[in-house]
């Protein structure tokens, strides 16, 4: 079954966004095992619903041991000390995809 890694962030005030959404960006494009990657900002919760997170990111994985294997590779570890030190508060799930409703 397909896994997924969904990351929620708020980033510090300082952080270029930008700089880190590229990041990922070329992080995802040089490791084959990620399926895909999609990224949005929150533009329509309430203040108080939204608790200060902003960016949410989301990759998907062939199976639960792809997104093992991503864990451990050199470009992942290494682009994590960047992402690590943008976050002020960060919400992570790490789960196999039921899938109900699929695209067309």
């Amino acid at each position: 079954a397909e896994f997924t890694h969904l990351v929620v962030v708020k980033f510090k005030e300082e952080v270029v966004v930008e700089d880190i959404i590229k990041g990922l960006e070329e992080l995802v494009s040089q490791v084959d095992i990620v399926k895909s990657f999609v990224w949005g900002k929150d533009i329509e919760s309430m203040e108080m619903l939204r608790q200060g997170f902003t960016h949410a990111f989301m990759m998907t994985f062939g199976s639960k041991d792809d997104f093992t294997a991503f864990q451990t590779h050199p470009n992942h570890m290494q682009f994590s000390a960047t992402f690590s030190a943008a976050i002020e508060k960060i919400v992570l799930l790490d789960f196999p995809v039921v899938a109900f409703k699929t695209p067309q």
